[in-house]
């Protein structure tokens, strides 16, 4: 069986700093059939979005005419992916995260193959604010919200929940890009809501078991984005 299609998709809002750290660990970590790169450049600047296609010839960038903000910027970026994209996975990465370790995406995808009410199979960051640190992880934070899930046919583990859709690195169908992101403040608490609301069976999940630790790892100190 082929490996399945994959469309990278990039989020960026001018921290060229942490972006190309991030580049670089996909390009080394992320295993898969990855068909298409992406990067959405929401920093509003022509200048800065050409710099970005010469620097990184191999992804496609879709510049943002006026910076639109972190809802407004996804918002674009999966209409301009709906519209076009071939691929039947997408790998949604913002521009301030890199991976100590490497990811078959081909893994996450049997994932949402095995699991139709699963909308994305996102990756464990490491606690950032104080209440997961505090409990030890955001699984740890509240574990009864985590169902523990296997498929020893394919040896995959992954936890399920209806916590929250997240924007940290994640996998998902080309067909949620037909769903519309809400633009501005909370967008991604509201996208959750509207999500779970939607259908009681609907889901998100992490990749891995329980103890498997964190997949991926958070470097951004501070937002520069807006609309959060």
């Amino acid at each position: 069986m082929n490996p399945p299609p994959i469309a990278l998709l990039v989020m960026t809002d001018g921290r060229d700093y942490t972006l190309h750290r991030t580049i670089e660990s996909a390009r080394v970590q992320l295993r898969g059939n990855v068909v298409e790169r992406w990067i959405h450049d929401d920093s509003g600047d022509g200048r800065h979005a050409a710099e970005l296609a010469t620097r990184y010839r191999d992804f496609e960038v879709i510049a943002a005419p006026t910076r639109s903000g972190f809802g407004g910027a996804i918002r674009r970026a999966w209409q301009h992916l709906h519209a076009v994209t071939g691929a039947a996975y997408v790998f949604h990465l913002e521009d301030d995260f890199v991976f100590p370790r490497p990811i078959e995406l081909a893994a996450l995808a049997t994932i949402l193959d095995l699991r139709p009410h699963v909308a994305q199979v996102a990756l464990r960051r490491q606690p950032w604010n104080a209440e997961e640190r505090a409990a030890g992880g955001i699984v740890e934070q509240h574990p009864g919200d985590f169902e523990d899930h296997c498929s020893p046919v394919h040896d995959l583990e992954w936890l399920e929940h209806r916590r929250f859709f997240t924007t940290n690195p994640s996998l998902f169908r080309r067909e949620l890009l037909s769903r519309e992101w809400p633009d501005g403040a909370n967008s991604e608490g509201r996208f959750s809501i509207e999500l779970f609301s939607e259908d009681p069976a609907n889901r998100s999940a992490y990749f891995g078991a329980r103890d498997s630790g964190e997949w991926c790892e958070h470097i951004g100190l501070e937002r520069v984005g807006t609309g959060y």
